[in-house]
């Protein structure tokens, strides 16, 4: 009885270790905000803007490890941060906190344990290749990711960035607008999902440069989208449309 009792107990922990690591709570709960890649982008009035909308991580740990003086008083500004953001305690001052907002509260989504096990690997492992063990079960891709890279990605690049020319002029990587800031015009433009939904489903069969979000200058930058009618279905399309309106 007593071996079976610390198999349990062992099964559990070990469950409730990989559940709580370090890379996983911060992919869950900060990534999606704090970008591990860096990157700009440029509207067409010429200006760079932010693709994350927070600090990149990378700069973030580095600027609070310059604050702080211990592992201990890093992981106290963290628990102390995320759980009562406020902009007196910011690193970036008033400038960040008019680009991006102050930070929503994740008051009661950690665990004081799961937020130092967050800080520790912040701290300590955040950025090293990390072990893929056996334990750990691969997560299913999205079919509606698969169709948005098969048909979409190679054109409206994830990773947002731009390139100078010769003659000292900005030109964008990618071959038409980022992802990103498309969908939050979008989203800005329509007024519910099924109205996004819609307007994707509409675009990609039938591209009209009177339906462009981005104008004259960008339909002379990129040139008008071809038309992706015939190549998916309509139950792809919507399931597709309904992925970025979720994932952006």
């Amino acid at each position: 009885m007593k071996i079976k009792t610390l198999m349990v107990f062992a099964t559990l922990s070990t469950s409730i270790l990989y559940a709580q690591s370090g890379a996983d709570l911060f992919s869950k709960n900060c990534s999606s905000c704090h970008a591990t890649v860096l990157g700009v982008s440029i509207d067409l009035q010429g200006e760079f803007k932010n693709i994350s909308p927070a600090p990149y991580i990378d700069d973030l740990i580095k600027k609070l490890k310059t604050k702080t003086e211990s592992k201990e008083e890093f992981a106290n500004f963290i628990e102390s941060y995320i759980n009562n953001p406020d902009k007196r305690k910011s690193l970036y001052g008033k400038k960040a906190i008019k680009e991006f907002g102050l930070m929503p509260t994740l008051k009661g989504a950690l665990t004081q344990e799961e937020i130092l096990i967050l800080s520790n690997y912040l701290y300590s492992d955040y950025g090293k290749n990390e072990v893929i063990t056996p334990e750990k079960t691969v997560k299913a891709i999205d079919p509606r990711e698969e169709l948005f890279k098969k048909h979409c990605s190679v054109c409206h690049a994830t990773v947002s960035g731009v390139t100078i020319d010769l003659q000292g002029e900005y030109k964008y990587i990618s071959p038409a607008p980022y992802i990103t800031d498309l969908i939050t015009k979008l989203k800005t433009k329509a007024k519910t999902q099924e109205e996004f939904v819609a307007f994707i489903q509409n675009y990609i069969n039938n591209p009209d440069k009177r339906k462009s979000l981005y104008g004259k200058k960008a339909i002379k930058e990129f040139g008008l989208m071809p038309t992706l009618k015939g190549v998916m279905t309509d139950e792809e399309s919507a399931q597709m449309a309904e992925y970025l309106y979720e994932r952006y």
